[in-house]
């Protein structure tokens, strides 16, 4: 599938990989900031944002659909950044395809199967807006407030809803394809006897459950280099959350190319 994506800077190639209906406008000012050190590219995985959509949506499609986006942008390997969902899906090219990722950085999740029912926040709060009964932002965003109480979901479902000509909103992702295929997404479909011999970072929010002490020696397993950083008073939207201290721990641990 060919990807939408954004690009900003020269040099060696970086592609960051956006989380559980996120998309490649929330990387844009850390985007920024690191194409001072390289090549920055961002894109819309499948169902999100500006990309396609299909009814396959899983790890097993959507790695073929990054392979594509380097081949296409003639890049044979790259330093991977990614958050949750993306953050899964960089740790799947690593462990399946080593030679295509020359650094890796994941954020606030761990190489683990999750259960689909402790991870569903977004997906419920999504159900409770009818966006076809909707017809003025700010009964949208009242809709929202109360889908949730939580403010980066409420930002995250905002971005993810747009004007259309037929009618006021529609969402910009593929809810159904999503919601049907959870399961895939909370899975980490990968051999356990493979492992990433190459620099790994794992930065965990200090508030969020997703990389717990019972994670650690299957992180180890698949990623024998890892290092983890915990940033202190944030969530699981650590990037977004602690702008600051996520570049700072980004640049302390990555090989620079100058």
């Amino acid at each position: 599938m060919k990807l939408f994506f954004r690009e900003y800077g020269t040099g060696k190639p970086m592609i960051m990989l956006h989380g559980l209906l996120g998309m490649s406008d929330h990387w844009i000012p850390l985007a920024k900031q690191l194409s001072i050190y390289f090549r920055v590219i961002i894109p819309d995985l499948r169902n999100h944002g500006q990309s396609p959509h299909s009814n396959d949506f899983s790890y097993e499609t959507m790695q073929p659909d990054i392979v594509e986006l380097m081949h296409e942008l003639n890049i044979n390997s790259a330093t991977m950044i990614g958050h949750s969902m993306g953050g899964k899906l960089a740790m799947m090219l690593a462990l399946n395809h080593p030679e295509k990722v020359e650094q890796l950085i994941v954020e606030d999740i761990s190489p683990v199967a999750y259960s689909a029912d402790e991870n569903h926040e977004i997906i419920q709060a999504i159900k409770k807006i009818n966006l076809s009964a909707i017809n003025n932002r700010d009964v949208l965003r009242q809709i929202v407030l109360k889908a949730t109480p939580d403010p980066m979901l409420q930002g995250l479902i905002l971005k993810n809803i747009t004007t259309g000509t037929d009618h006021p909103f529609s969402w910009k992702p593929d809810i159904s394809s999503i919601s049907d295929n959870l399961i895939n997404i909370y899975s980490f479909p990968v051999s356990a006897d493979k492992n990433f011999i190459k620099q790994t970072l794992f930065i965990k929010g200090g508030n969020s459950p997703y990389i717990a002490d019972s994670h650690m020696s299957t992180i180890h397993q698949f990623f024998p280099q890892a290092k983890i950083s915990a940033v202190e008073g944030s969530g699981h939207w650590v990037h977004a959350e602690k702008p600051v201290e996520f570049f700072e721990a980004c640049r302390a641990f990555l090989i620079l190319p100058f």
